[in-house]
């Protein structure tokens, strides 16, 4: 099974009734080979109205027939498998938008308006990522087979309302018209990136994620407001009319490329958009005002930001009550430590903000080429933590952030595991994360800047300062995994250890389905990566659900107490890149699923009890049992590596698997040999677990990675001696 952190949000589900799923299994499809994960593409339409129902395609590269449930990364949608007779998607390349196939779907009237990921799961797999819109707006589709290429033949809507469709060819502009009437402010703002950026096979040729380009035209068909990229490369307009008449806004991409999969919507309104909130935070249990930034407000930028009754804390899209109507959802945080504003005039160090552990500030950088200071007395010795949101929330901040001494000296940083004078980027982010060790006591600065040095409304921030100390983040290959009866299946864990911490970690997975267990792995002081073993019980039934993945530790806090910690696990899904090699971009939900049988019945190693000295080596034994339909080769491996990258690896550190093992197994060769050996400074372990993985290629670059069952490693001292016995 192929498998693959940082989520602002809670991970929930629909699945479908028991019902469903006996009906599912009695349908009689024929059993495939090379049983890969189904790759989903677009929604058509791409946007749901909140309190909606209706129905919708999805479109796939492959079948979704008998799908048993549907997952998205928040409660309350529910969307049902609705075609009637089987349906063959067959895979057609990359280039391909996939077979639509149709589900209904029941929108409650009070689901917050945003971008929802969502998962599908079969009687046969799991699949991938795509994204749906919930709107506020009435949703108006494209129509089809129908020229809105130019002014003159633009498709009428009305506003308010969301416009769903597609640029699906070379040179392809939409064009929609509205009448407008003269002062009236309207909001045109693009999901084209934000609602296909996770789709496995967005690439096409050597173009990715589609670039809008937004135009607006008067009565007069002249240009009156054009913009490229406001949040990420989606496009935003808002303007005042200047007259009554009719209005046509145009979309296309910059580059006059269109694809089948370059979906959009467009949210059309005349009510209050905001960009920001100043400040974007407020502390749990209070209230506090803030300003909203943005357009179409009527002159009432002020409103109310309540946590009084909250019961958790986090990032969330949220809406504001203002004379001038309610506002479109935006990112705000509720907070567990105390909150404050920087005005901009902290841009020296004479004039820096003084910072208190722990805290939250909120700020602008206002101006081109202006840095901020921040300053904060420090102890030797003691780790500080600091963490930027902005590019995470819709912001545009790219932010470079710096550690002074009172002299104005650079310090080194922890940024990724990593040291450095700088702070950059984050892990496929642009807002940075770091720890500071102090060297010595004394004053300090932080200064936070733009890379490109550019300022300005929207270039607001939310600084988080906290006292730190040992700490680990948590990544790896958990992306999904379908897993038969009576079966095992694996996926990666790798650790960053932060902060000199070298302690145990142990690694857990929760939310599996009925019929799943893991193996539980610890990873013990020099061991950072580590394979996560699902095995499926032989009388499992279908079904799947979301899981969660974490770490937990115990270390010494801030005032030297021991205290247990508990880190989510970074998830990526893996996309398509430029010639078909694979790249990863962060996503919210991880997937499990029980199936019908695979490609690949059974996978029996032996021994399943290990122990090496240093230097020494052992055999591994391992048999697979083929489906009748597969009969291409399998790769056996201890590692998930494609070509020169390794995406997930099981051995403790200086345990390699020899170049001498047997691993191709070809036409009726069913048994291999895996060579593991220890080198002469092999760290100890007891009982360790890996399996050994059997790799099907499903095309180029995707493969699904069954596992044996479990082996326990041990590495003793050159004497034979295990270190890690109890006393």
């Amino acid at each position: 099974m192929r498998c693959l952190f940082y989520s602002l949000l809670t991970i929930s589900l629909f699945v479908t009734t028991p019902a469903r799923l006996k009906a599912a299994d009695d349908k009689k499809t024929p059993p495939p080979a090379k049983i890969g994960f189904r790759q989903l593409v677009t929604f058509k339409p791409a946007a749901v109205q909140q309190g909606d129902k209706r129905k919708i395609q999805l479109h796939s590269s492959y079948t979704l027939d008998n799908t048993h449930s549907v997952f998205f990364d928040q409660p309350g949608i529910k969307m049902t498998f609705a075609e009637t007779k089987p349906k063959a998607a067959p895979r057609r390349g990359r280039g391909s938008v996939g077979t639509p196939f149709a589900f209904d779907i029941e929108v409650p009237k009070d689901q917050a308006a945003r971008i929802y990921e969502c998962r599908v799961a079969t009687d046969q797999a799991v699949s991938s990522v795509t994204h749906l819109l919930v709107t506020p707006y009435p949703v108006i589709e494209e129509e089809e087979k129908k020229d809105n290429n130019t002014f003159d033949t633009a498709q009428e809507i009305t506003v308010p309302s969301t416009v769903c469709g597609i640029v699906e060819k070379t040179e392809d502009m939409d064009c929609f018209k509205f009448k407008g009437k003269k002062g009236q402010q309207i909001t045109l703002e693009v999901y084209a990136q934000r609602v296909t950026e996770a789709i496995h096979t967005m690439q096409t040729s050597n173009v990715y994620l589609m670039d809008s380009i937004l135009t607006l035209y008067g009565p007069q068909k002249q240009i009156i407001a054009q913009n490229d990229n406001f949040i990420k490369s989606d496009s935003l307009i808002s303007f005042k009319l200047p007259a009554d008449g009719e209005y046509v806004f145009e979309i296309r991409d910059t580059r006059y490329v269109g694809t089948g999969k370059y979906a959009y919507c467009v949210e059309v309104s005349d009510g209050p958009y905001v960009t920001h909130t100043m400040p974007l935070a407020v502390q749990k249990g209070k209230e506090t005002e803030v300003t909203l930034d943005g357009y179409a407000l009527q002159g009432h930028s002020k409103a109310s930001f309540s946590a009084k009754e909250a019961k958790e804390t986090g990032w969330a899209k949220r809406t504001f009550e203002t004379p001038a109507g309610k506002t479109n959802a935006v990112w705000t945080l509720i907070s567990e430590h105390p909150q404050a504003v920087a005005a901009d005039t902290n841009t020296s160090m004479k004039t820096a903000f003084p910072l208190k552990f722990p805290m939250g500030v909120s700020g602008q950088i206002t101006e081109d080429e202006q840095t901020q200071f921040f300053s904060f007395k420090a102890k030797k010795g003691q780790y500080y933590s600091f963490q930027l949101m902005s590019n995470r929330i819709d912001l545009p901040l790219d932010c470079v952030m710096e550690v002074l001494d009172a002299k104005g000296k650079a310090n080194r940083v922890f940024v990724n595991g990593g040291a450095n004078v700088e702070a950059d980027d984050g892990l496929q982010m642009k807002d940075v994360d770091f720890h500071f060790l102090a060297p010595a006591d004394g004053e300090y600065f932080v200064t936070l800047r733009d890379l490109h040095d550019l300022g300005g409304d929207r270039f607001a921030y939310h600084l988080t300062a906290e006292l730190s100390g040992p700490d680990f983040q948590v990544g790896g290959e958990f992306y999904y995994a379908q897993i038969a009866p009576g079966t095992n299946m694996m996926w990666f864990a790798r650790v960053k250890r932060l902060n000199g911490f070298n302690g145990p970690i142990e690694l857990n997975i929760e939310g599996l389905p009925k019929g799943v267990t893991f193996e539980p792995v610890t990873l013990p002081s020099g061991v950072n990566d580590c394979g996560l073993i699902l095995k499926a019980a032989k009388d499992a039934p279908i079904n799947a659900s979301l899981v969660t993945i974490s770490g937990k530790a115990k270390v010494k806090g801030p005032d030297g107490k021991e205290q247990e910690i508990v880190r989510a696990g970074r998830i990526t899904c893996e996309i398509q890149s430029r010639g078909g090699g694979q790249a990863r971009w962060p996503i919210n939900t991880s997937i499990v699923g029980v199936t019908k049988p695979l490609d690949i019945l059974e996978v029996t190693a032996t021994p399943s009890e290990i122990v090496l000295k240093p230097g020494e080596s052992a055999e591994i034994k391992v048999k697979v049992k083929r489906s009748e339909a597969y009969k291409d080769p399998i790769v056996l491996a201890t590692a998930f590596e494609y070509f020169s990258s390794k995406f997930g690896q099981q051995l403790p550190p200086d345990v390699t698997l020899s170049k001498k093992s047997k691993t191709r197994l070809a036409g009726e060769t069913l048994e291999g040999t895996l060579i593991i050996e220890a080198s002469k400074k092999a760290t100890p372990v007891k009982r360790f677990p890996f399996a050994a993985m059997a790799r099907v290629g499903i095309t180029f670059s995707i493969t699904t990675n069954y596992a044996s069952n479990v082996i326990y490693l041990t590495i003793t001292d050159e004497d034979g001696k295990d270190k890690l016995a109890k006393k």
